[in-house]
């Protein structure tokens, strides 16, 4: 009886910890790939962008469709990416992207990763790559994330149901989305030289995030305590 409570036990801790896991990656529908690249100001850390680090056109023989986050020596380079809005309908809506690089694009330089915060707006969007995207005037805060323990190939999700219907609403053709390094982060010092690469950045339907939730973690962990303290309990009796 006792060994029969055990495996029962662990089977069901172990059911938790499987569907606490596979809820983060849910299957997702994507609604709209985006359109990426990165813009860099001049120096100083400045709140304007004067060039691009990743463009269709390949700036500096970087590649395309890149979303580079934090500094090159002086420069702020922020990544960027928007969403044709025609034909879309309002609904659930996550920005997703994938960890690409641990660093930034140009090697030798700013291929360093920092360890911070990095904080993402949304903006009216045109659907083309404009280097003024870089300061363009937010229309919300999305929310931010940490880059401790982010690994190359780490999807990250966020939630912009609100944003998006706002969008559709107002009748956006374009919605922008832009990630940039906050101030209080040490990227955010002038001559940090190290970054961030995101891409494959789409719309998706639900959460594709490899991170667990913080709130499912700490549930799962109490419940997974309750249940071998129970062990405890039926062994020891």
């Amino acid at each position: 009886m006792k060994t029969t409570s055990k495996t029962l036990l662990s089977v069901l801790v172990t059911g938790l910890f499987s569907s606490g896991f596979m809820c983060q990656q849910s299957q997702a529908t994507t609604i709209t790939p985006g359109f990426t690249y990165a813009v860099a100001s001049a120096g100083d850390y400045g709140t304007t962008g004067t060039h691009y680090h990743s463009n269709t056109g390949g700036a500096f023989g970087n590649p395309a469709g890149k979303a580079e986050v934090g500094n090159f020596f002086t420069e702020n380079v922020r990544g960027l990416s928007e969403y044709n809005l025609a034909g879309l309908l309002t609904g659930p809506a996550f920005v997703t992207f994938d960890v690409f690089k641990a660093g930034g694009l140009f090697a030798g330089a700013n291929d360093t990763p920092f360890t911070g915060t990095i904080d993402v707006y949304a903006y009216q969007g045109n659907n083309l790559e404009d280097i003024s995207d870089f300061q363009a005037a937010p229309t919300t805060f999305v929310g931010s994330f940490s880059t401790a323990g982010l690994v190359v190939g780490q999807v990250i999700s966020m939630d912009i149901s609100s944003q998006f219907a706002s969008a559709l609403t107002s009748a956006w053709g374009s919605l922008g989305i832009r990630l940039q390094v906050d101030t209080g982060s040490p990227a955010g010092n002038v001559g940090s030289s190290s970054a961030w690469t995101f891409d494959t950045f789409r719309l998706s339907s639900t959460s594709e995030s490899t991170v667990p939730d913080a709130g499912s973690t700490v549930a799962l962990l109490g419940i997974t305590l309750s249940a071998l303290g129970l062990i405890r309990r039926r062994l020891v009796s």
